[in-house]
């Protein structure tokens, strides 16, 4: 919607452009009309010598000319050019008016049509007072013991009438505030000489229009320059005009608004259509407010404009032969403030053209910026402001009172009746529902407004069904969306609910709610406040674990026997020369390189998962990415290896259980964990996070087959870089992985990247005061979820290639075979046909 708003002033300013834009370009050539009785405009004395250097001649003889049109300089009369200069100063009269004549805003026939509106209103509140009273002594006949407040309502009636009566007084208050602003501002930064800066002569005198005659060079090679001035005066044009029509406008509006203010008092009373109220005196102070925000810049940029604009130009070459670069082909001179303008100093070269061109985008920015500002504003206006607007409505808004709730609701005669049968139901239904907003959010719990919103998860599964669930997900943004901002709800009811519970949750925060204290720190519109709860999010975050402790966690053995069974194995693979020349010759590193990486693998029983490789090359002095090879080929080779292999394998295996008083499948467990954890330390990250006691086995296998289930069957999220389920799943099996490394790392900056890469679900842990480590253990369940996906889908892939490759094979030889089967068949055909005598014709009669 607020895209919308601005639709028009962009229209306007394309439109605008495109016209000005065409009207330039088609400035009229030079026509045999307009040499055919020219009229001599003489040549300009200070050209005469730029015009010799070049080897270039002014002449005031046609002929002459029109011998050689591009080395003569002709200087005519125009018509156009004469149009184009009374037309600017025309603009500049005109604005220099609008801004030193200010409006009689106490005119009297604007109190005239003012009273009229003021008795229209009268006439209504003495109506609306009219019908109160009947219905309260109609209530006070049928439900004697019901206490009515009548003083209350009789004092906000007072308010109205009051406000009705003098709402003239109060709207030309205001105006005359802001022009007395408006002409602080002008005249304290010198803005009364803003429009006398660009035209020569004496100024703001009629003369400039009436004395103007407009001359051409038709020389043949500065008609581009032609063009170029007159697209920017006709830009200037349209500059003051608009600006002009800006402040015209906002008085007129102004002038408006003060003919309908009186009826602002029948409309904030009633639910239903005070939302009018709120929106015509946004629009009023919008207009109201315009004009001194538009002194101000007015002001601001003709202070700046006598200071010098704030680039560097070089303005040495103005008004010499060497900035002679534009040509000047018309006796309209035009330029920047800092400029004395002459025929060689007329926007002649790049750096007085470009002044030129700044001012006019400042004047642009002085007419719209304001206005923007101010819608901004209005739009997204301050929450403290709309809390008390809304607060103040929720109080006007009850001109009938309420039985107490001890006494069942009072049964008034038919006429009442009749009234309450022509309310429609969506009436009922939108005071249904504020007198609960009003009403009950006060006494309920923060716990319990945070469950009524679909904030509330209490465990994984919650989180994941959250995440899952598009439509739930979509509802939970939107909830904290409305809290964070109410003024972006879509009705006057929701926008009114959220502002009072966002009151109420401000106010709990004050009590040391921590509830409230976190949902509002979740929601927060400052930067600082947001970036503060996730410092404390990240600094809650478990450290990482070394890769002995995980095998121990994995496998439910103690530590100290991990690292026996790892140093004594280890030991005996470097003494097995068959092993490490099989490693070293597949791995393509040297025998001794490989002895160092596997004698090193026990050292690094201390170091966190994810600095294992690191750590070993360190140790090594050998390149991380030749130990990873070393190392995967070790696994592979020990995990599926010949028949030799193995059985030297099984030997080392055999010594090591003797020797540790273990089984043979319980070493080799600890051997393959460790080899596939160091394989690829990163993407194995999951391996390292291990479940705390306040989440049980079954929860975790439940978010992890609900995440299974939605990579299997839920809707693929289609974009750029992933068109298929599989692309998806790799994509999300490399994204959670990244996230894991960097929540386990012990860098704080890499914990906050990523924490805003899973923006999306922060906010759930952080309102319901889920630890990371419960974070932790949700991003492993979903990990192992796309691995698991992943490995279907990719042997899914495989035997769909394989059977491929295989029913291709099949149609070939089918082919080939049917060629051989049809080969003996042709040349049995040939024969018979050689064989067969040929038919003779009958003999003729």
């Amino acid at each position: 919607m607020k895209k919308l708003r601005y639709k028009g002033l962009v229209l306007f300013l394309i439109l605008s452009f495109f016209f000005l834009f065409s009207s330039a370009v088609s400035a009229s050539p030079i026509t045999s009309e307009l040499i055919k009785e020219p009229i001599i405009c003489g040549c300009p004395v200070k050209l005469t010598p730029i015009y010799q250097a070049r080897g270039e001649r002014c002449t005031t003889d046609i002929k002459e000319w029109q011998k050689d049109p591009a080395t003569y300089h002709l200087w005519i009369e125009d018509p156009e050019i004469t149009a184009q200069g009374k037309a600017d100063e025309r603009a500049r009269q005109f604005i220099y008016w609008v801004i030193h004549n200010p409006s009689i805003d106490n005119y009297p026939v604007f109190y005239n049509i003012w009273k009229g509106s003021e008795n229209i209103t009268l006439f209504f509140i003495v109506l609306i007072a009219a019908i109160s009273g009947l219905l309260i002594i109609l209530n006070k006949k049928t439900e004697f013991s019901s206490k009515v407040e009548v003083w209350p309502r009789i004092s906000k009636l007072f308010l109205v009438l009051l406000y009705a009566v003098f709402s003239a007084s109060i709207v030309i208050l205001l105006i005359q505030l802001s022009e007395v602003l408006m002409r602080f501002f002008i005249d304290k930064y010198g803005g009364n000489d803003l429009f006398n800066i660009y035209f020569a002569g004496s100024h703001s005198t009629e003369a400039n229009y009436t004395n103007f005659v407009g001359c051409r060079d038709v020389n043949l090679r500065v008609q581009e320059s032609v063009k170029a001035e007159l697209f920017l005066l006709k830009l200037t044009n349209i500059t003051y005009y608009v600006m002009g029509v800006m402040l015209l406008l906002r008085k007129i509006l102004l002038w408006f608004m003060l003919f309908i203010s009186p009826f602002i008092a029948i409309l904030l009373p009633f639910v239903l259509i005070r939302n009018i109220a709120m929106i015509w005196i946004g629009v009023f102070f919008q207009w109201l407010f315009y004009g001194p925000l538009f002194a101000a810049f007015l002001g601001a940029t003709a202070t700046i404009w006598k200071a010098g604009l704030p680039f560097i130009f070089n303005f040495s070459r103005a008004g010499t032969k060497k900035g002679y670069i534009f040509p000047t082909a018309t006796n309209i001179l035009l330029g920047g403030p800092a400029q004395q303008l002459t025929a060689l100093n007329n926007i002649n070269y790049i750096d007085t053209f470009a002044e030129y061109i700044i001012t006019l985008i400042m004047l642009w920015a002085t007419i719209f910026f304001p206005w923007w500002l101010l819608r901004i504003f209005r739009d997204n206006c301050c929450d403290d402001i709309a809390a008390i607007k809304n607060l103040l409505l929720s109080s006007m808004g009850k001109f009938h009172p309420q039985p107490p709730s001890s006494f069942p609701p009072p049964t008034f005669p038919s006429m009442i009746s009749n009234i309450r049968n022509k309310i429609s139901s969506t009436t009922k239904k939108y005071v249904e529902q504020k007198t609960l907003s009003v009403e009950e959010i006060k006494k309920t719990k923060t716990e319990d407004i945070v469950r009524s919103l679909n904030l509330h998860v209490s465990n994984l599964r919650d989180v994941a069904r959250l995440e899952t669930d598009k439509k739930l997900q979509q509802e939970y943004k939107q909830h904290l969306e409305l809290i964070k901002n109410p003024i972006k709800a879509q009705t006057p009811t929701e926008k009114e609910k959220y502002m009072l519970i966002k009151n109420e949750l401000y106010s709990r925060s004050t009590k040391q709610d921590t509830v409230a204290q976190r949902l509002l720190a979740t929601v927060s519109s400052s930067k600082s406040d947001v970036l503060k709860e996730k410092e404390k999010f990240v600094e809650k975050t478990p450290e990482q674990k070394p890769i002995t402790h995980v095998i121990s966690y994995t496998l439910k053995l103690p530590a100290q026997k991990v690292e026996s069974i790892t140093d004594n194995f280890f030991s005996n693979i470097t003494q097995n020369e068959s092993i490490l020349n099989k490693v070293a010759e597949q791995s393509q590193a040297d025998k001794e390189e490989v002895k160092k990486i596997v004698q090193t693998i026990p050292a690094i029983k201390s170091v966190p998962v994810t600095d294992t490789l690191q750590e070993i090359s360190k140790k090594t002095n050998i390149s991380q990415d030749k130990v990873a090879k070393v190392v995967k080929t070790t696994y592979s080779l020990l995990s599926s290896s010949t028949d030799k292999l193995k059985s030297n394998k099984d030997q080392v295996i055999e010594k090591v259980a003797q020797a540790q008083g273990l089984d043979k499948h319980t070493v080799e467990k600890v051997i393959n964990t460790q080899l596939d954890i160091l394989k690829e330390p990163k993407e194995n990250i999951d391996k390292a996070i291990e479940l705390p006691s306040n989440i049980s086995l079954e929860e975790y296998e439940d978010v992890k087959k609900m995440w299974m289930n939605q990579y299997e069957k839920g809707d693929v999220p289609v974009s750029e870089n992933i068109n298929s389920r599989l692309e998806w799943v790799k994509n999300d099996t490399v994204f959670i992985a990244n996230v894991l490394n960097k929540l386990l790392s012990n860098d704080k900056k890499l914990k906050q990247e990523a924490l805003d890469e899973i923006g999306y679900i922060i906010p759930v842990f952080m309102i319901n005061n889920l630890s990371p480590q419960e974070l932790l253990v949700y991003l492993k369940a979903k990990l192992e979820a796309a691995k698991s996906v992943r490995e279907l889908l990719e042997k899914e892939e495989e035997v769909k290639t394989k059977l491929k490759e295989k029913s291709e094979k099949e149609e070939e030889f089918v082919d080939i075979k049917a060629k051989s089967a049809q080969a003996p068949l042709q040349e049995k055909e040939e024969k018979l046909k050689m064989q067969l005598p040929e038919e003779k014709e009958p003999p003729s009669n």
